[in-house]
């Protein structure tokens, strides 16, 4: 994803040592039980590795959801034992989270904020100022939820702080859950039922529909589903109900029994780290696997058990390492994020990769030790809920603050941006660079930014004119006239779009209509393509045929074609895609021409293989370092292909190539006439795209001809 691809779950410390008075220092505290410290310690291991070597530990993304069910069982363990009966309680147990999670949570980011403005290119400073508030007021994992979908985000820099997505997670339950399990035991009381079973029940009921709610939309929406707390309540209620069981002497006896929990438990958590991959589909059911793994370990009870691992996971290191987990989940990510750029290494390797981790693990002991214990334990706030929640307020103004202030910065640099007005008919600019000999010669100034380069997208993006997953929307833009002699009709994907700036300039300047039938990643084909899971593959099916039925019948003039052919093909080998899309084409393209209906196809734009203004805001000063071999940007478009086999009718198919004004001499950079190509890895800015309106009218001009 890109994402992290499988971000790490918020880390928590273990509920049974919080400080109950104010006479408590932590020498007082009773230890935590030494196989949740060790499961700790192995669930921020697998999220560490997997996110140094996503390659290797395909599945290490499982840590999430161990972490997660140590939380449920820690927390809902507390609230049973020492039960909420007034308002007093209930802030207490609040303020005894924010002096656990805050402050470390808020130190770190600040620091990631700070090391994004100095060492991350500019063009991402203003989405790590939202996300860090986004992050501070625990709501990150809605704000990705809301952009997991976005095709075009899928090459964009991962951002330093997307990992506080899980804990915004457990935040959210911390305000819900103490509430939930207070008010079930007061319905037991007032009704004078046994306050031991009921718990469980409710937990049961809550996880149970949460569980449900995730399976459906995991398949519906995967990127969403991955984020949304409602698909992640029911981790956290295992976890829950463990502790309700316990609660209710409900408890695993038997060495037997406690040894075939402990173990196979950790042998579900590390099958899933190494079986599942970004491609399963997850959480939903998957996620039981690693869940109940947990839910087992913690079951077993296993640090007095002389067949379970306690000799593997008693050892200092493994405890050390369970105590600063929640520490290491904070720094590990931004580390990982930002360290190539200081190193200006595009890939780290092994050594850089473990010297990294060896000081996340130093800095995460120092934070530990200065920051999290003085804050959890001081005298000062433990006496004093109100002084905790001064503190609250005072991390959350410190964070927003200062995101605010970099907001503001990067709204002031891409204002600046805004107002640098580029004449795209101007000698040797954009494409008249590679169009005009003459221009070779010439040294082109860097005409826009970076930053306004990532916003340069055509009007079909403000306007809402996608067809996005999982394709049940049909929405079609229409521009000029309804009364007018000459109708288009541009059908295709996103790199459609990217042609929609010089189609609409020509269309506008002739009196002429375009209507849109835009999708993201769906391409116009008449087979199924493949998408997870299988049912946006019949979606994005059916909204091809609903498109070509209304183009059909729509008394358009001209179709202007132009498609990325990305996904995969249902049943078709990667090897025999290029061929059965081909046919697929031609089938498409001659079911328009025996409608009577003109087509022009225009051929695909190389790919940069990466984020093309991130790529110039970092090497401003080796441009180089951006381009890409045509040879391997060129992808093969099946599109053009059908299209140039011939066999049509005199002038009812034709083609635009522009690919000699994007790249030369064997080269495709990501400059050209002082203009940067891409918003992203492959969609043109509208700047540059304006700048091929020469081309784009003589080929519409030429299709349209009788």
């Amino acid at each position: 994803m890109s994402l992290p691809d499988r971000p790490s779950a918020a880390i928590v410390g273990d509920d049974k040592d919080v400080v109950t008075s104010p006479r408590e220092i932590p020498a007082q505290v009773a230890q935590p039980r030494r196989d949740i410290q060790a499961l700790r310690a192995v669930a921020v291991a697998l999220v560490v590795v997997y996110h140094s070597w996503p390659q290797r530990l395909t599945g290490g993304y499982v840590g999430v959801d161990v972490f997660l069910v140590i939380s449920g069982f820690l927390i809902t363990l507390h609230l049973l034992e020492r039960p909420i009966r007034s308002a007093k309680d209930l802030f207490s147990f609040w303020s005894r989270r924010i002096r656990r999670l805050i402050p470390a949570a808020t130190l770190v980011l600040v620091t990631t904020l700070a090391a994004s403005i100095v060492w991350l290119p500019q063009t991402v400073h203003e989405r790590v100022a939202k996300e860090v508030l986004a992050s501070a007021f625990y709501v990150e994992n809605w704000l990705l939820a809301l952009t997991s979908t976005d095709y075009l985000a899928t090459d964009q820099l991962q951002s330093p702080t997307q990992h506080y997505w899980s804990l915004s997670v457990e935040e959210q339950f911390y305000i819900v859950w103490p509430v939930l399990i207070a008010l079930a035991l007061l319905v037991c009381r007032r009704r004078g039922l046994s306050l031991r079973f009921p718990p469980l029940l409710v937990i049961g009921v809550v996880s149970l529909a949460s569980l449900a709610f995730s399976a459906w939309f995991t398949r519906e929406d995967a990127g969403q589903a991955y984020f949304v707390t409602t698909t992640r309540v029911w981790e956290l209620g295992v976890g829950a109900a463990v502790a309700a069981a316990v609660h209710a002497g409900l408890r695993a006896r038997g060495a037997v029994v406690r040894s075939v929990l402990v173990w196979g438990g950790l042998a579900a958590i590390l099958w899933s780290a190494m079986a599942f991959t970004v491609e399963t589909s997850f959480p939903g059911v998957a996620a039981l696997v690693p869940t109940l793994g947990a839910a087992a370990v913690i079951a077993a009870r296993s640090d007095d058990l002389r067949s379970g691992p306690r000799r593997l996971w008693s050892g200092r290191h493994v405890q050390w390492l369970g105590d600063v987990s929640y520490s290491v989940y904070l720094w590990h990510w931004p580390a990982i994020v930002i360290a190539p750029f200081v190193l200006d290494e595009d890939d780290m390797r092994a050594w850089q990769k473990c010297v990294l981790i060896a000081g996340v693990l130093c800095l995460s002991g120092l934070s530990k030790r200065w920051v999290e214990e003085p804050f959890r334990f001081a005298p000062k706030l433990t006496q004093s809920v109100r002084r905790s929640f001064v503190l609250l307020g005072a991390c959350l103004a410190l964070s927003a603050g200062l995101a605010g202030l970099a907001l503001w910065h990067g709204q002031r640099v891409t204002d600046s941006a805004a107002t640098v007005v580029v004449d795209p008919s101007a000698r040797c600019v954009g494409a008249d660079f590679f169009r005009t000999a003459a221009c070779a010669t010439r040294d082109m100034p860097l005409l826009t930014t970076p930053v306004a380069a990532a916003k340069d997208k055509p009007e079909v993006y403000s306007d809402g004119c996608w067809n996005e997953r999982p394709f049940t929307r049909r929405k079609v833009c229409g521009y000029g006239p309804r009364s007018t002699p000459v109708r288009i009709a541009l059908y295709g994907n996103s790199h459609a779009g990217a042609w929609f700036p010089p189609l609409h300039t020509l269309a506008r300047e002739r009196g002429w209509r375009i209507d849109t039938y835009l999708t993201s990643e769906c391409y116009s084909v008449d087979v199924p393509i493949s998408f997870n899971p299988p049912e946006i593959g019949a979606n994005c099916q059916a909204w091809n045929d609903w498109t070509r039925q209304r183009i059909n019948s729509g008394g358009y003039d001209l179709v202007v074609m132009s498609d990325r052919t990305l996904q995969p093909l249902v049943g078709v080998p990667a090897n025999r895609k290029t061929a059965v899309a081909q046919q697929a084409y031609r089938r498409v393209l001659e079911g328009f021409v025996r409608q009577g209906l003109r087509v022009l196809v225009i051929r695909d734009t190389p790919d940069a293989g990466g984020n093309v203004p991130d790529c110039v805001a970092r090497y401003a000063d080796d441009l180089t370092r951006c381009g890409i071999d045509v040879d391997k940007g060129l992808e093969p478009d099946p599109l053009t292909s059908a299209a140039l086999q011939g066999g049509f009718p005199a002038g009812a198919v034709s083609t635009l190539d522009a690919t000699n004004l994007l790249c030369q001499t064997g080269r495709c950079p990501a400059v050209v006439g002082g203009l940067i190509t891409y918003f992203d890895h492959g969609h043109m800015t509208t700047q540059y795209s304006m700048t091929l309106y020469p081309e784009v009218a003589s080929a519409v001009t030429k299709a349209l001809r009788p």
